[in-house]
């Protein structure tokens, strides 16, 4: 707007210029000249405000940098913004296959992400990598370095700059920007583009260790929790009541769904923490849809506060509501075509309660928890009295028909 008044201004100084004294033109032609300045330094800065805030916004990756993917796509878009160019590409070093793969683009076919490879030192953006070394060409097409991946689409842009992604003195991939246009990069430019380079190379090294760090720890949770189904095959072995092969199968299942219940939830929310209340929801489904007779009425509500737990806790939750709910069914529900059981989570003076009560054929004559016990119930005591520090207590349901299980955890 500025600029478009600035321009107006001049016409009208050139149609009265005659009519003025030299003196009036000499002052009206320096504010002519203070004016130009004026814009030319205002748009300046604001090309200076965006390029911070772009680095403010990558340098907030490199702070909260925990999905790689993520973090790759906000800093190609925001290179692509700030810098006015058509295309920003990320390749990251592949140490099996000793070549760049892309990892991430703006501008590029994105079918080719994690496909397209460039060979040690091949192309621009490789020869930038291993000379750790700017490039910067007007007409990349008629270098010698230059490297085409067929279907990339790479050949709308003959202007490329490229810079390697060094973090702590490792090369750990590379960067690009190209044009359509051709064009040649400035000295500013190309210090904007390096010190964009230099924060991307701390954040995605960040980035890739936190990958790292999440993939140890879900092949050893994977780990922990393929040992407590071999034990709990083990005890199943052991157990003096003697059980069909069909049931044993189904006890199985139904504890091996739990637990990839877990896992299905914590690839949604991350590897920390579950919601608990959701996660007792999609266990009490997939078990009633497992063990419940279609043509009967037997409904499992569950209800209560959705407590956020730590993964191994919910875990071993996930177990405790999976044997508390096939326990309920297949001995207080046992041969009913209707029946209710009601799932409670509540948090009470900074202990989580859970119950488990149904209206059922409740316990039998002179049952005594302390021997009695089944291995669903058994392997309920020990997970909440050895896993979780808790309590477990099982009774008469308070209106005097049907059962009732209780646990507390501390929190």
């Amino acid at each position: 707007m500025k600029i478009a008044r600035f321009n107006a201004d001049r016409h009208f100084l050139t149609l009265i210029s005659p009519y003025l004294t030299n003196q009036t033109s000499i002052w009206l032609l320096t504010t002519d000249i203070w004016l130009l300045i004026m814009s030319t330094l205002e748009a300046q800065l604001q090309q200076k405000n965006a390029q911070l805030a772009a680095i403010r916004e990558i340098s907030r990756a490199i702070a909260e940098a925990q999905d790689l993917a993520d973090t790759l796509d906000l800093i190609t878009r925001r290179t692509t913004e700030v810098m006015h160019v058509e295309s920003c590409s990320i390749y990251l070093y592949n140490q099996s296959r000793d070549k760049l793969m892309l990892a991430a683009t703006t501008g590029l076919n994105k079918a080719g992400i994690g496909e397209y490879y460039l060979p040690h030192g091949a192309g621009l953006t490789g020869w930038a990598a291993e000379h750790r070394q700017v490039v910067a060409i007007t007409n990349s097409f008629q270098d010698v370095r230059f490297y085409r991946i067929l279907g990339s689409g790479e050949s709308k842009y003959p202007s490329l700059m490229a810079m390697p992604l060094v973090s702590r003195d490792k090369v750990i991939g590379a960067a690009n920007v190209q044009t359509v246009a051709r064009h040649d990069f400035t000295e500013d430019e190309i210090e904007l583009f390096r010190f964009i380079t230099e924060l991307a190379a701390t954040a995605l090294e960040k980035a890739q260790l936190v990958h790292a760090a999440v993939v140890r720890e879900m092949h050893h949770r994977v780990k922990n929790n393929l040992q407590t189904i071999a034990m709990l095959l083990r005890l199943q072995m052991d157990q003096g009541k003697k059980l069909s092969p069909h049931d044993i199968l189904n006890e199985t299942i139904n504890r091996v769904l739990s637990i990839a219940t877990v896992h299905e939830i914590l690839s949604e929310a991350g590897v920390e923490k579950a919601g608990a209340l959701d996660l007792i929801k999609r266990v009490s489904a997939t078990i009633s849809a497992n063990m419940v007779n279609p043509a009967a009425n037997i409904s499992v509500i569950v209800t209560g506060n959705n407590i956020e737990l730590p993964s191994q806790q919910a875990t071993s939750l996930a177990l405790v509501a999976n044997e508390l709910l096939q326990n309920a069914l297949e001995h207080g529900m046992a041969g009913r075509t209707e029946g209710r059981i009601v799932i409670k989570l509540v948090t009470e003076n900074g202990q989580l309660r859970l119950t488990v009560s149904d209206d059922g054929h409740g316990l039998p004559p002179h049952f005594d928890p302390d021997t009695n016990l089944g291995l669903g119930l058994e392997i309920v005591r020990t997970s909440v009295v050895e896993d979780m520090q808790g309590t477990f207590r099982l009774g008469p349901a308070a209106n005097g028909r049907g059962t009732l299980a209780e646990i507390i955890l501390p929190m």
